[in-house]
C-alpha cells in the first residue's frame, strides 16, 4: 500500500513538474554523471568525504535546481525529492565490503530520531526521511493520468523515469582498490526546503559480517 501510494504521489509531482517547467518538449535526451568525467567539477563545502576502516564515502546534494534539472529533467527540490550522489571506495588493503542500499538512511535535524538500528526498522522514524527508488516510477505509463496524456508527454515522463533508474546506486560487493558511485534518492514532506541532517552509511564486511557505519553530515541547501 505504501509503495502504491508511494507512485502516485511521484506521478502527480512529476507530470507537474515536466510540463510547467518544459511544456512537455519531445526533447528527452538525459546527459550521464560521474562525479570523475563531470564537464565542471563541483566545489562546494556541501560536498562531504568521510573514511572509516578503509571505506571512503563522498557525498554531494543534488540541492541546485539547475543542476537537478540537468542531469534528471526535473526540479527535484520543487517536488519535494532530495537526490544525492555518492561516491564509495574501499581503500582497504584486505577487507572486501557488501554495499547496500536499504543499509543508508537518511536523518533529517530537529527530530528526536533514534540512530541506532536504524537498518532493522521497518517504517521510517521520526525524522528519518522516506527513502525512493527509480523503480517506484516504473507505473506512470499505466496510470489513468498518463494515459490521458499525449505519446510524446508519456515519452518524456517514462524517459525520466528510466534516467532515474538508471543512475541510482546498485547494491554491491567492493573488494579492495574498486569503487562505485550512483544517486540515492529520498522524499520529503516539505517542498523547497533546506535541512541539515545526517545520512546513516552502512556496509557489511564478508569475511566477518562487521558493520562498518559512516555517519556523514549533509548540509542541503536549496538554490
Amino acid at each position: 500500500m505504501k509503495n502504491r501510494a508511494i507512485s502516485g504521489l511521484l506521478t502527480l509531482l512529476l507530470v507537474s513538474g515536466l510540463c510547467s517547467q518544459w511544456g512537455c518538449a519531445s526533447n528527452t535526451r538525459v546527459p550521464e554523471y560521474s562525479s570523475a568525467s563531470a564537464a565542471t567539477p563541483v566545489v562546494s563545502a556541501h560536498v562531504k568525504a568521510v573514511e572509516h576502516e578503509g571505506l571512503k564515502v563522498t557525498l554531494d546534494p543534488f540541492s541546485d535546481k539547475a543542476r537537478c534539472e540537468t542531469y534528471f529533467k526535473l526540479n527535484a527540490p520543487a517536488a519535494g525529492i532530495v537526490i544525492l550522489h555518492l561516491r564509495v571506495e574501499n581503500q582497504s588493503a584486505e577487507t572486501t565490503w557488501l554495499v547496500r542500499k536499504s543499509q543508508l538512511h537518511l536523518v533529517v535535524a530537529g527530530s528526536a530520531s533514534a540512530l541506532v538500528e536504524a537498518n532493522t526498522k521497518q517504517d521510517t522514524g521520526a525524522g528519518e526521511a522516506l527513502a525512493i527508488t527509480g523503480a517506484a516510477l516504473a507505473g506512470l505509463a499505466t496510470t489513468p493520468l498518463f494515459l490521458a496524456l499525449g505519446g510524446s508527454q508519456i515519452k518524456h515522463a517514462t524517459t525520466v523515469q528510466r534516467n532515474f533508474t538508471e543512475k541510482e546506486l546498485r547494491d554491491r560487493t567492493l573488494s579492495p582498490g574498486q569503487s562505485e558511485e550512483g544517486f540515492i534518492y529520498y522524499q520529503l514532506a516539505k517542498k523547497n526546503s533546506s535541512f541539515s541532517g545526517t545520512l546513516l552509511f552502512g556496509a557489511s564486511s564478508t569475511q566477518n559480517q562487521q558493520s562498518n557505519i559512516l555517519q556523514i553530515p549533509i548540509e542541503y541547501e536549496v538554490q
